[in-house]
């Protein structure tokens, strides 16, 4: 059985990385996918295969737009007649050090990852409390939870989409909309296939640091928000859901 056989959700961010692990694993359970990312993006060649499989709307925007994402979801409810779920994949991050940061890059990461997450939750939770209820995941990272060299805003922000989350969960749940966050570790995306690229990312290093050994993979990312997202998890609001290969959990430099 499909656990999300025409269950209408929307993921943002879904040209790459998580975003597109997770709408490929949801078309694969028979969802109805409504999937945006910035103009420009590789939307449409890389969710060509998806079209075949079930119903498959793209638009381009970007989640810091309120306006847009308001149509977005509007649209989206005039297409499916409503939304079931929505994972807030979309996502950027800086490598700067933070005495040469400049407030152009901090508010741009700030904007896409805390406010870009907010502005879409709240749009499909006014639709939701409305229609009896739904579920969100807002995508986080270790970084959420632990500082890190030369990625103060990236930190910053993550950290503060944990505590959305959180607030979200204890203010929606009497509306049944239930809100919860993934936490990847490193994971093999585009981004970080770029920071590898430019010397910014040590594989190894941060290998031996995970207790399992490697990266994250993208579909094991979208799998955890499959499961949150789904009635498996009916219960499940305000939880931090951890895809770190135990890196969080280690207090030891091995």
């Amino acid at each position: 059985m499909k656990r999300h056989q025409g269950r209408r959700i929307l993921v943002t961010g879904a040209a790459t990385g998580i975003g597109l692990a997770t709408a490929r694993f949801l078309a694969a359970e028979g969802a109805r996918l409504y999937l945006v990312d910035l103009p420009g993006s590789s939307l449409e060649e890389s969710t060509l295969a998806l079209r075949g499989q079930g119903e498959v709307a793209l638009l381009h925007l970007s989640v810091t737009d309120e306006a847009a994402v308001q149509e977005a979801v509007g649209d989206m409810v005039a297409r499916y007649g409503g939304i079931d779920a929505v994972v807030n994949s979309a996502g950027v991050v800086a490598v700067e050090p933070a005495l040469e940061a400049s407030l152009e890059t901090f508010r741009r990461v700030v904007d896409i990852n805390l406010t870009g997450t907010w502005i879409v939750c709240q749009a499909v939770a006014r639709q939701m409390a409305d229609n009896g209820g739904g579920a969100i995941v807002n995508i986080s990272s270790v970084y959420g939870f632990q500082g890190a060299p030369k990625r103060t805003a990236y930190c910053a922000s993550k950290g503060a989409v944990i505590a959305l989350t959180d607030s979200l969960a204890v203010e929606w749940g009497p509306f049944n909309i239930r809100v919860n966050s993934v936490v990847p570790t490193g994971t093999r995306t585009t981004m970080v296939q770029d920071l590898i690229d430019r010397g910014i990312y040590n594989v190894d290093a941060v290998s031996r640091r995970t207790p399992l050994r490697r990266l994250a993979e993208p579909e094991e990312v979208a799998a955890a928000c499959g499961f949150l997202i789904s009635s498996e998890a009916g219960m499940v609001t305000g939880h931090h859901l951890r895809v770190d290969g135990g890196w969080l959990a280690n207090g030891y430099l091995m």
